[in-house]
């Protein structure tokens, strides 16, 4: 049947079964390597994986779990009303049970932002974008300038963050930057 195998290179080589256990030469690269004992065939099946089940969720249980908000949306919460979980219905309890709603906080998505009066360092230029740096951590990604205003007028930043706009040489601190967010630096 022959082996197949590759070498050093990755030029792939077939060989005979006597070969095996020896060592060869690649007839592209002229390569030295070690024939295998055995060779997988190109044919081979691959085992059956399990296929992954989808399990259904409670629309009542999906409504009380919390929604990712993009920066830059308003964070004005309001009240919905969600169902409470139904228990599943068993052979010794009744199955009519009284649904009493309960109230949830919920993030809109989609409403316009409120209007922002930028810090002069962000006003200077707002078409650039922005770059937070933690303390022993990566680099945001950019962010825009009334991103990067929510940033700090939400109480975010600490104080111990550099900064980085797009037409600055260097990171700097966020409490040199921004010493009004700071005053007990």
């Amino acid at each position: 049947m022959g082996i197949v195998c590759h070498c050093p290179n990755g030029h792939r080589v077939k060989v005979k079964d006597q070969q095996a256990g020896k060592r060869g030469l690649c007839p592209t690269c002229g390569a030295a390597f070690r024939i295998p004992q055995l060779s997988r065939p190109a044919d081979a099946i691959q085992p059956e994986l399990p296929l992954a089940q989808l399990l259904p969720l409670d629309p009542a249980v999906v409504a009380t779990l919390p929604r990712a908000v993009p920066l830059g949306t308003a964070r004005a919460a309001e009240t919905r009303v969600a169902p409470q979980p139904q228990a599943v219905p068993n052979q010794h309890e009744p199955t009519e049970q009284p649904v009493e709603p309960i109230a949830v906080e919920v993030e809109p998505v989609g409403e316009p932002a409120a209007v922002l009066e930028l810090h002069a360092a962000i006003a200077s230029r707002p078409d650039l974008s922005w770059r937070i740096a933690y303390p022993g951590g990566a680099a945001s990604e950019p962010v825009d300038a009334v991103t990067m205003q929510e940033w700090l007028a939400g109480g975010q930043a600490e104080g111990t963050e550099l900064v980085w706009r797009a037409d600055w040489a260097a990171w700097l601190p966020v409490q040199e930057v921004f010493p009004e967010f700071f005053p007990g630096a």
